[in-house]
């Protein structure tokens, strides 16, 4: 037999790329590894010295340190494992901790993050071990099939203890996150370890302690949901505004014993809590709006909040919170993907532990929106009294939980502006609460066909409610058109800007002339037709080179026709009566024409104009009126409207029980 070539299995730098650099986005991820290496090698102290202007990171720790031939065939060989020869149920040397390495190659993160990597190691009564990576040298080399030989440092380093390891990581790129804080940040984090007595780890970065106060959300928290009293002892240090209701903290305890298939329990501790507003969690890479799942000190899943547990619910952005579930990293199982922070989805005892925390968001939900509201609603401000208020004058108690929950949703809404952001929710409150007493309304109008007698309480019950919708509902539109006049008088001495907004504005609110003609009834068939009839039927100079600036509206029977004269342009009485005369001889003709056997509907033609011709007496106004015409300057039609309504609110102050509480909000 034809003796076959040996099998051979070889290491691509595809692989390299992709379990080293291609893993971690991030410096704070890339560290995170190299901290989980000095937790397993049984430190108390890790080090982390950033020097900005060397563009260098140094991690130091005094753990128990490596031999030669621990660098040989352990940390150098990729995929090694402490837990493929470890005995002592995935721990560490000493014994005390569960390790947090599991595959071997958190080590490659060295590559993601510089050009050179030096490092340097001893054990306890052993000579100092060192040697230098170029990272470029060393793809070449794999990429070539060839083996990289290390350069091994002649340099001396003295440790403190006789024994740890130290990695020096050189030319790290300035596009990194490498400040200080945010390196706290995220190590915190990402780490959450729990030593047993006699033993401590602790994590520095230039000199500084990472704690928990550097997750930077503590603070925020407001409302909170406990596993265990030990984390509530713990958090509540930090958490210092948490809410009250009814003299009473915001905090409610979630049950901590999760169950398989087959009946076995498992322990979780950790917390979820809520912040005030979803920015208190930071924005983009910083955003804390998740919540991590931990084992054995360290992030497991970064993020089951937004993938696994997403709800699409308003709640969920203000969430933030750390589950320890140790059980997913100690029963021989690898659950974990490469990228060491998400899982394996398809697990059962991972599936398991997501329907608990779905099963937990919805308790979460329901408690949230119970103290949102009572918190909310009963907060010192002016709007939020005026809620409260307002819903206390609601009789039937399904209506007040309806409003409760529609007004919390209101206050948990974002919008993209934060700067109206407030403006935009009272708008909001004051169209929320009209909506409900229109609707309240209609429910009590359904009552009349069982009223037989119109003195009756019942009877004055809704008269009364109709009055003080109605003048709710009218004083918030004058108030409204106020805003609209209130435009016209900040521009009033603008020829251009004043003629535009005129042009924009005017035909469609005829009210600006006057008050009582509140909603035009005019066709737009009619205003067509009447339009290309005076076109045809007048003077082709008056219309030559623009279009016709006339609008045709009715208005309680009567129809209305206005003409805009440019404010930049000066006009003589006679060109006014002129054109006048123009339009009335063609609406009458245009009526004669067209409707011989109907009268013709009284009319009005306005000349709206910058100001009165120098020549403009008495005799003219009434040679005008024998045609329906008249005229009103910018400025008479800006204050007449404006009086008109400032006096109507002025002449009730008082309209409603309803519009006072709209003036609260």
């Amino acid at each position: 037999m034809t003796k076959k070539p040996d099998l051979t299995f070889e290491v691509d730098l595809n692989v390299i790329n992709h379990l080293g650099v291609g893993l971690y986005s991030s410096t704070p991820a890339a560290l995170a590894e190299l901290v989980a290496n000095s937790w397993d090698a049984d430190a108390n102290q890790v080090k982390i010295t950033v020097i900005d202007n060397e563009n260098k990171i140094i991690i130091e720790d005094d753990g128990h340190g490596m031999s030669f031939n621990d660098l040989q065939n352990k940390f150098l060989k990729v995929g090694f494992s402490r837990r493929g020869c470890n005995s002592q149920n995935h721990k560490s040397q000493s014994g005390k901790r569960y390790v947090m390495g599991r595959k071997g190659i958190g080590k490659l993160s060295m590559l993601a993050l510089s050009e050179i990597v030096k490092v340097y190691t001893q054990q306890k009564g052993q000579d100092v071990v060192s040697f230098e990576i170029n990272v470029q040298q060393f793809k070449n080399d794999i990429q070539n099939g060839q083996t990289h030989v290390l350069k091994q440092l002649n340099e001396h380093f003295k440790f403190s203890k006789e024994n740890g390891t130290r990695i020096e990581l050189i030319g790290v790129p300035k596009k990194l996150d490498r400040t200080a804080k945010n390196l706290k940040r995220r190590l915190a984090r990402r780490f959450s370890v729990k030593t047993e007595q006699g033993d401590h780890f602790d994590i520095f970065v230039n000199n500084e302690q990472v704690t928990v106060a550097d997750r930077d959300y503590y603070s925020k928290i407001s409302l909170a949901w406990f596993y265990d009293k030990d984390t509530e002892s713990e958090i509540t240090q930090h958490a210092t505004n948490i809410q009250e209701v009814d003299s009473k903290k915001c905090i409610a305890y979630l049950t901590n014993t999760l169950k398989d298939e087959s009946g076995k329990e498992y322990k979780i501790t950790g917390f979820i809590a809520s912040v005030e507003k979803p920015k208190d969690l930071g924005e983009k890479e910083e955003n804390a709006n998740m919540i991590s799942i931990f084992t054995n000190g360290k992030v497991f899943v970064e993020d089951v909040l937004n993938n696994e547990l997403n709800t699409a619910k308003i709640f969920q952005s203000y969430l933030v919170g750390e589950i320890h579930a140790d059980f997913l990293d100690r029963d021989g199982t690898d659950r974990a993907t490469a990228s060491r922070e998400s899982a394996f989805r398809d697990d059962p005892l991972y599936r398991d532990l997501i329907v608990k925390l779905k099963s937990d968001l919805t308790t979460i939900d329901r408690q949230w929106d119970e103290w949102r509201i009572s918190r909310h609603l009963d907060k010192d401000d002016t709007s939020t009294q005026a809620i409260t208020e307002w819903i206390d004058t609601l009789s039937d108690s399904r209506d007040k939980k309806s409003a409760k929950k529609i007004m919390r949703v209101i206050q948990n809404t974002r919008f993209d502006d934060e700067n109206k952001e407030e403006d935009f929710k009272k708008s909001l409150y004051k169209n929320v609460i009209v909506g409900f007493e229109t609707l309240k309304l209609k429910g009590q109008l359904d009552k009349l066909e069982k009223i037989t007698d119109v003195l009756s309480p019942e009877f004055n019950e809704i008269f009364i409610s109709l009055e003080q919708l109605e003048a709710t509902c009218y004083a918030q539109i004058t108030k409204e058109r106020l805003e609209v006049i209130k435009k016209f008088k900040d521009i009033k001495d603008d020829p251009n800007s004043l003629e535009k907004i005129a042009q924009e504005y005017l035909f469609e609110n005829l009210w600006l002339l006057e008050p009582s003609w509140d909603r035009t009834s005019g066709k737009a068939e009619l205003e067509k037709t009447i339009t290309t009839y005076l076109k045809d039927h007048t003077s082709g100079e008056t219309y030559s080179g623009s279009r016709l600036d006339i609008s045709y509206k009715t208005s309680s029977g009567r129809h209305v026709i206005v003409e805009l004269k440019k404010p930049s342009i000066s006009i003589s009485s006679d060109d006014i009566t002129k054109q006048v005369r123009k339009y009335h001889n063609a609406i009458q003709k245009y009526y004669k024409d067209n409707y011989p056997n109907e009268p013709i509907p009284p009319f009005d033609i306005y000349m709206l104009i910058k100001k009165a011709p120098h020549d403009w007496a008495e005799a003219e106004r009434e040679a005008l009126l024998r045609y329906s015409g008249m005229i009103i300057t910018y400025s008479q039609l800006i204050n007449d409207a404006y009086n008109t309504y400032q006096e109507y609110l002025n002449q009730n102050q008082h309209i409603s029980k309803i519009d006072n509480i709209l003036k609260k909000v």
